[in-house]
């Protein structure tokens, strides 16, 4: 069934190039993991601001896909059910009605929806632990404003790291 491989590919994905929900859950946060040293502290907010890039860029493209998904089923939602239709399954175009593809095609709309949700999760949480990083080793990124600072501390208490 080539729509459960494909639903199953992007939980995959959701699941596979970044940490899982319950791997989230069972880790401790970067954050309470002390790095040992400054090479450390950038290597961890470096690598955090990039899964965090690829969760956007992800999200983008799986919006575009439902997207794509909602055109069709406004395009074939009020067509006659026994109605020919074609549809492209795994690179094959199959001929089937409209009866059987607007299920399908909504069915898949809705996983994308779900994929979504826990996609977005992921990156609200990696999001969390880079202001966390930033805030508590003052890392300051090239290109951006400084952070504000909660309190004033003087001139000794705002050296920081430049990533």
């Amino acid at each position: 069934n080539t729509r459960a491989s494909t639903y199953q590919a992007l939980l995959a994905f959701a699941g596979g190039c970044h940490t899982t929900m319950s791997e989230m859950q069972e880790q401790k946060p970067v954050a309470s993991q002390e790095p040992a040293s400054e090479k450390e502290v950038i290597n961890t907010f470096q690598n955090l601001r990039q899964e965090v890039q690829q969760l956007f860029s992800k999200i983008n493209e799986l919006e575009s896909e439902k997207s794509e998904h909602t055109l069709v089923i406004d395009a074939i939602k009020d067509l006659d059910p026994k109605r020919k239709c074609f549809r492209l399954i795994g690179g094959v175009l199959v001929e089937r009605t409209v009866e059987e593809v607007l299920p399908a095609v909504q069915k898949n709309r809705e996983g994308l929806t779900q994929v979504i949700g826990k996609i977005t999760e992921q990156r609200d949480q990696k999001m969390e632990l880079v202001d966390t990083l930033q805030k508590k080793y003052k890392i300051r990124v090239k290109g951006e404003p400084e952070p504000e600072e909660d309190g004033e501390e003087g001139d000794a208490g705002k050296q920081g790291v430049l990533a």
